[in-house]
């Protein structure tokens, strides 16, 4: 191998700690939080107990803040930008199984059903509309996890004072570096384990419409602090 090529390789092998670490400065520049209807989730985190965090692509970095109250997995997709993204993950704590809605995604949910089974204390951090979209329209795959596992869906959103809207399918938000947040959590949704197709699409509906709204008053809440 040439010394251009083993310089090249070294550089991509050290691009996701590079990354890990530019995402943790900046998630913790981010350090005044305001939490809004936050007392269940607190307490199930206490608890010990799991749950199914279901955000919007456009506010993926809601993960990052979720990491330092309990351990979090995710799901990443099987693809080139995929590898990068779980190396990123796994190097800033969290858990990650492989897969998606077109390559792998059965396998990885039942991984990811199994693991919060066997470690009750796991839990499941999920895009609700990723990694493709359409933007803010939920996949059935968040039901699914949460009906197998056997806990509560936790919808929350979050938005920053002072941010970038980007012009991806999803208007992907990043917080500028010490931008106050808020977060908001929304009341818990159960899966019945025997709900019937009809009945799945109904909880569907709730939670993307749940997520919506409170994607809408994150973003409210800074018009009038």
């Amino acid at each position: 191998m040439s010394s251009k090529r083993r310089l090249k390789n070294g550089i991509l092998k050290k691009i996701p700690l590079i990354v890990a670490a530019l995402t943790y400065w900046w998630g913790k520049s981010c350090a005044r939080i305001t939490v809004v209807n936050g007392d269940f989730e607190a307490e199930l985190a206490l608890s010990g107990r799991g749950c199914v965090y279901v955000t919007w692509h456009q506010r993926l970095l809601n993960l990052f803040f979720l990491k330092y109250r309990r351990p979090v997995t995710i799901m990443i997709s099987r693809s080139k930008d995929g590898d990068l993204v779980a190396t990123v993950a796994e190097k800033l704590g969290f858990g990650t199984v492989r897969g998606s809605s077109s390559r792998g995604g059965a396998t990885a949910m039942f991984q990811l059903i199994d693991k919060m089974r066997e470690i009750p204390a796991t839990s499941a951090g999920m895009l609700g509309d990723g990694p493709r979209g359409p933007a803010r329209k939920l996949k059935l795959g968040t039901l699914k996890i949460a009906q197998g596992a056997g806990v509560p869906i936790i919808p929350f959103a979050y938005s920053a004072k002072r941010h970038k809207l980007f012009a991806s399918w999803d208007r992907f938000m990043m917080p500028f570096p010490f931008s106050p947040l808020v977060v908001f959590f929304g009341d818990p949704i159960y899966i019945p384990l025997a709900a019937a197709n009809d009945e799945m699409e109904t909880l569907r509906f709730q939670v993307e419409n749940t997520l919506n709204d409170l994607t809408r008053r994150c973003d409210e809440w800074w018009q009038h602090s």
